[in-house]
């Protein structure tokens, strides 16, 4: 009896060794979809486009090129379909894989359908269970079918040259999360980053130039790089930055790089007149100065920090009149309205469209040079005078 009751645990045990993973799903039963792009077809539909990861070779192969950067590892497919649910119906009927979205880290919407709404796309992909929510969102000023194709000697492909650009700050860093919050905020806006392919030694490139302004789920204008570059500074998204401005009297540049900088925007109600307060203090060094400065003096550098504190204060302004030109709040006025004076907004939001525009925006801005390099006045660099 004892022998048959010690074998009991030993075959339950070999049982559950044995037993393998049922609902398994190998990679190599997976199309791996690295980003997708959604374009409006002549005909109304959604034109549905994705990049997919092929691999070049065994991943237990240490030696395979799939590891190596700038290898080209993906195709592009593309389906179209009455929405963007059909459409990825109709591209798994041409696929031997299942589509799995879990790793696409780019979506970009093409400028017509940008134009038209993004609504149903969007809907799609935060319904979706697979699509991340961290993923990055972008618009193509052509059709976001072209950039997904085009060759990346840098990167693997578009999507991490894209995704790259966004965090090292060459234009907004927007994901897919971030957009739906904006939203769902109270000016009901959003800001997503502009893809613009450009010829470089005969080789098409894509990088971020611009921003598309959102309201209500369609664009309502484009934003310039240098506009957009004022947006981040009022949304506290700098991190580094090098501002150069023009010195007197002889109109040479000047250049300080920032390594440190924080805003925020304190509103104000007075009087029946509504108000922003955009605070900014950054610190940083300066990179190159104008023929004849001498640096090694605290009026010079006095100077210098409230020449670009007027430039950099001109950079914010011009975005801040942009957006009330259009009467889009996607700086954020709205919001912080909301916060502090809720009873206010409460009475003016149906009405925000046309205050936005007579909000006066006022700056407090303090650049503070920290170190002016090596030499003072460089006698050695200067020009000389006469033939």
């Amino acid at each position: 009896m004892k022998p048959l009751i010690r074998l009991v645990p030993a075959l339950l045990l070999s049982a559950a060794l044995l037993t393998g993973c049922w609902d398994r799903t190998e990679i190599n039963d997976l199309a791996i979809v690295t980003a997708a792009g959604m374009d409006l077809a002549d005909d109304g539909k959604i034109k549905l486009s994705v990049q997919l990861f092929v691999p070049s070779a065994s991943i237990s192969d240490p030696t395979s090129s799939a590891f190596t950067g700038g290898s080209n590892q993906t195709i592009v497919r593309s389906a179209a379909g009455l929405n963007l649910a059909d459409a990825t119906a109709r591209l798994q009927e041409t696929l031997s894989r299942r589509v799995f979205w879990g790793q696409a880290d780019v979506f970009i919407f093409g400028q017509k359908l940008a134009e038209r709404g993004i609504h149903e796309p969007m809907d799609f992909l935060t319904r979706h269970p697979h699509p991340r929510e961290r993923a990055n969102l972008f618009v193509s000023e052509g059709e976001a079918t072209e950039v997904l194709a085009l060759h990346t000697p840098t990167e693997r492909n578009t999507a991490e040259l894209l995704r790259e650009m966004a965090i090292l700050q060459s234009g907004l860093n927007i994901t897919m999360l971030q957009a739906v919050e904006e939203l769902s905020e109270e000016a009901h806006t959003a800001v997503i980053p502009m893809v613009v392919v450009k010829k470089r030694d005969k080789t098409m490139v894509p990088y971020i130039g611009g921003t598309a302004a959102f309201k209500d789920l369609k664009i309502a204008d484009k934003l310039d790089t240098m506009q957009t570059r004022g947006l981040q500074w009022l949304r506290n998204e700098i991190k580094t930055a090098t501002i150069t401005a023009p010195v007197p009297p002889s109109g040479d540049f000047a250049s300080v790089y920032i390594f440190k900088a924080g805003s925020n925007l304190v509103p104000s109600i007075k009087n029946g007149k509504w108000s922003i307060k955009v605070h900014i203090k950054a610190i940083g060094n300066l990179n190159e100065t104008a023929d004849g400065i001498d640096v090694t003096k605290e009026p010079t550098i006095k100077q210098l920090q409230q020449i670009f504190q007027t430039a950099l204060q001109k950079r914010i302004d011009e975005s801040v009149r942009k957006a009330q030109q259009i009467k889009t709040d996607y700086l954020g006025f709205a919001e912080q309205f909301h916060r502090h004076y809720p009873k206010q907004w409460r009475k003016a939001k149906t009405n925000w469209d046309a205050l936005f525009p007579e909000v006066t925006v006022t700056y407090d801005i303090k650049l503070t040079i920290a170190r002016n390099g090596l030499t003072g006045k460089n006698t050695s660099l200067q020009r000389s005078e006469g033939p």
